[in-house]
């Protein structure tokens, strides 16, 4: 059985020194490895992705899993929360990204969005009505709400994108690749 452990880190604001670490909860849940975990906005809740091919909700306040979702036919390799922290994304060895309703506890859309693993899913974080993917399809995707359609393809890497993020004011996307490079997307200018 796999643990999912939460440790906490006590920061001196005055001189940025580690004082403290330990773990305070320690989750089980998984049948396979977790490989992805990412905070819910206020802090109570985690999502968690692993490879046997589940994601889950779990309350940090009571300790307990409080939503599996089930659906990806592979292991999930990425989540992420949108802004809302109603809805959850989800990326699979499957090629599928999931989005997930958590007050429904149902996935509302599955994008069928790569031609091999999504190895990262990132929210824009404004209003979340984009997405951005990336994949071992040497791509990264941009995603637009209502309806989850392809907005961009971001190609150029030679080789499998690992990762990609969205800045804080939301004008580049960056995105890294096992070809040793990482790339900064601008907006097209018309």
């Amino acid at each position: 059985m796999c643990h999912l452990m939460m440790f906490i880190f006590l920061i001196n604001m005055l001189n940025d020194e580690l004082m403290y670490s330990g773990c305070v909860v320690m989750q089980e849940g998984h049948s396979r490895p977790v490989y992805s975990i990412a905070f819910q906005n206020d802090g109570a809740l985690v999502a968690s992705g692993g490879l046997d091919a589940m994601a889950y909700l779990w309350d940090l306040r009571t300790g307990k899993c409080v939503i599996p979702l089930e659906g990806h036919l592979k292991g999930v390799l990425a989540v992420a929360f949108a802004p809302d922290s109603y809805n959850l994304a989800s990326g699979s060895e499957d090629h599928s990204v999931k989005l997930w309703d958590l007050r429904k506890q149902s996935c509302v859309y599955t994008i069928p969005s790569h031609t091999n693993l999504v190895s990262q899913v990132k929210f824009q974080s404004g209003d979340g009505k984009y997405l951005v993917t990336s994949s071992y399809d040497n791509t990264a995707k941009i995603w637009s709400h209502p309806g989850w359609s392809p907005l961009k393809t971001l190609a150029g890497h030679e080789s499998k994108v690992m990762c990609v993020d969205v800045s804080p004011d939301e004008k580049f996307i960056v995105t890294s690749s096992y070809d040793r490079t990482f790339k900064l997307w601008a907006p097209s200018s018309k």
